[in-house]
């Protein structure tokens, strides 16, 4: 048996006991070390993100130069769209998204492989879908911006400067794809000035169950929210003894951010 979980633990990694917030979903989980599987996955991503950030620029390249071999190999012959404005512009924003993605991708890989340690296999998905989200992200942004609607209107110039146009196009899909977090937060609330809604400012409770009074408390200020009463009750199991029974309220209740949690901590 002890083999077996040896066996387990350098391929998955175990649970560290250390609590962190994930940055895209701002969720708070449990640090788990890394296994070899880990490795080898973090390999597999750092590579397809560099293999990615050569193709994006080698593609932000021949768009500029009109001389884009996939487009032209995609749209009809005799289409002049490669060397339009209106497709330097869309493309420009949209390969700009894709590198913030690659880009953005890359340094939670560092922050999180050679720094902490602690990547996870599960966060390949992340890693191969920022690309494309930081892209899909920098169109949208960039079709709600003021620059948008040049794009729209067939304006592709800024004071006759297309350069100018482009550049800030570039910058708006960059920041887009680098920040994608940020970047759906904003959304987030163009879509809530659009339908005049407001956001709720609510959470969901947490589970607190089995944690130490330090962990309990660290862990709900992950969620905005406060540790009020500390309650202390007879328990006669031993593995429950200065860690949480019961909590009020309830987790998976929703309440309003900021509010306070009360706990009963098992004691002999």
């Amino acid at each position: 048996m002890k083999d077996s979980q040896n066996l387990s633990e350098l391929l998955w990694g175990k649970k560290t006991g250390e609590m962190a917030v994930d940055e895209l979903t701002r969720k708070p989980y449990e640090k788990v070390s890394e296994g070899l599987v880990d490795i080898a996955a973090v390999t597999f991503s750092i590579l397809y993100l560099i293999a990615m950030l050569i193709f994006l620029s080698w593609q932000l390249i021949e768009t500029f130069i009109g001389q884009n071999l996939i487009m032209n190999w995609v749209i009809s012959e005799g289409e002049d769209y490669p060397n339009s404005s209106l497709f330097k512009l869309i493309s420009c924003t949209v390969i700009a998204g894709g590198l913030g993605g690659v880009i953005n991708g890359i340094r939670t890989v560092i922050f999180w492989h050679p720094e902490k340690r602690a990547s996870s296999w599960r966060f390949t998905w992340k890693y191969i879908t920022l690309p494309l989200l930081g892209a899909g992200l920098a169109a949208i942004v960039y079709a709600i911006t003021g620059s948008g609607i040049a794009a729209i209107s067939g304006d592709f110039t800024v004071n006759g400067n297309f350069t100018a146009q482009a550049l800030a196009a570039f910058a708006i899909g960059a920041l887009s794809g680098y920040g994608s977090h940020e970047g759906f937060k904003w959304l987030n609330a163009q879509v809530y000035k659009l339908f005049k809604t407001k956001p709720s400012g609510k959470v969901i409770v947490p589970e607190l169950k089995d944690k130490t009074e330090e962990k309990a408390d660290e862990f709900l200020n992950m969620f905005n929210l406060k540790l009020s009463k500390v309650i202390y009750e007879t328990t006669t199991d031993p593995n429950k003894v200065g860690k949480v029974i019961k909590q009020e309220p309830v987790a998976g209740s929703i309440i309003t951010e900021g509010a306070s949690i009360n706990v009963f901590i098992g004691r002999t």
